[in-house]
C-alpha cells in the first residue's frame, strides 16, 4: 500500500493525527494530500489548528491548499484566521484561494 493510499485510508476513518504526520512527510503529494485529508475533518479542532499552523510554510502550494482545506470549516475563528493571511499573503494564487476559502466560510453561517 502506498503512502497515499495511507493518506487516504487515514482520512476516510478520520485519523487526525496520522494525518498531521503524513502533513510533514518528504514527499509534496503525500503533504498535499495529508492537507486535503485534514480539510474533510471539519469537526475536529487538532485539524484546524494543524491546518492554520502550516499557512506559515514556505511553499506555496503548500498554502494554496492549506487555504483550500480551510474554506472546509466554518466559524468566526476560521473567518479571523484566513483574513489575516489575506492581508499577508504575497503569492497571487495563494491570495485567490484564500478569498474563495473566506467567500465559503462566509456564506456557511
Amino acid at each position: 500500500m502506498s503512502k497515499l493510499d495511507k493518506v487516504k485510508k487515514a482520512a476516510e476513518k478520520g485519523k487526525v493525527d496520522k494525518l498531521i504526520t503524513y502533513a510533514k512527510d518528504a514527499y509534496k503529494g503525500v503533504r498535499l494530500a495529508a492537507i486535503t485529508g485534514l480539510g474533510e475533518q471539519t469537526e475536529s479542532e487538532a485539524s484546524l489548528n494543524a491546518l492554520i499552523r502550516m499557512m506559515d510554510n514556505s511553499d506555496p502550494d503548500v498554502r494554496r491548499e492549506v487555504a483550500a482545506s480551510l474554506g472546509s470549516f466554518k466559524g468566526s475563528y476560521v473567518e479571523t484566521q484566513l483574513q489575516y493571511y489575506l492581508f499577508h499573503e504575497k503569492d497571487e494564487t495563494v491570495l485567490d484561494e484564500i478569498k474563495m476559502s473566506l467567500d465559503n466560510v462566509r456564506n456557511a453561517k
